[in-house]
């Protein structure tokens, strides 16, 4: 374990059997996201608001597409394969002296997440398509985050919902094509782990673009 974890926030050991520690590349989401946005824009990429029923609604203008739908693939493409692993979290206040990710993936699942303003407290990991918070989750969520880090229960700042696009069988990452000709590269299906793949994917689609 590193100076960096036993200088830190002390976990409270009794909630863990074992574990380990590892240092890793960690975004914050809330400033990646908008730095990739520019990067794109910067490349005279654009970015429009809209819809399709089906690929082949992409003006024919573009040759080439990216499908990057996540749990929309299902209705897009009719992907019966995907399910949507719903994820609620809890937004709080940062924790003081918690300089790291700490991330139980058994039952129940729970991680904390600083971030530059603020704190991720997780989660849940279900099938469903329901987008609603619920509060007794959010409530069960920072309990449980608030005893693994021996910490009074902060306030909530906020509840966030999503839906992770679970292939059931792996990422599908491969080059297509559309009915009336054109060239599809599909690249969904990450789950939990999209951020952790994104780039990995990123280059095979560049490979099967320029293929």
């Amino acid at each position: 374990m590193s100076s960096e974890v036993e200088t830190s926030l002390a976990v409270d050991s009794s909630f863990f059997k074992s574990g380990f520690a590892l240092s890793v590349p960690l975004m914050d989401t809330t400033i990646y996201l908008a730095y990739l946005a520019r990067r794109f824009l910067k490349a005279n990429g654009e970015i429009t608001n809209g819809s399709f029923e089906k690929l082949e609604d992409v003006p024919r203008e573009f040759d080439l597409v990216i499908n990057c739908a996540g749990i929309g693939a299902r209705e897009l493409v009719q992907d019966r394969d995907l399910e949507p692993h719903r994820g609620q979290v809890a937004i709080v206040p940062g924790i003081e002296n918690l300089s790291y990710a700490i991330v139980c993936d058994d039952a129940p699942l729970m991680y904390a997440i600083p971030r530059t303003k603020d704190c991720v407290f997780g989660g849940t990991n279900e099938i469903s398509n329901d987008l609603a918070a619920d509060p007794a989750t959010t409530s069960r969520i920072v309990a449980e985050c608030s005893s693994v880090l021996g910490i009074e229960k902060p306030r909530v700042v906020a509840e966030r919902v999503g839906l992770r696009p679970f292939q059931r069988s792996g990422v599908r990452l491969e080059r297509d094509r559309l009915r009336d000709g054109r060239i599809v590269i599909h690249n969904y299906g990450h789950g939990g782990a999209g951020f952790t793949l994104s780039w990995g994917c990123a280059r095979k689609v560049l490979d099967l673009a320029t293929s």
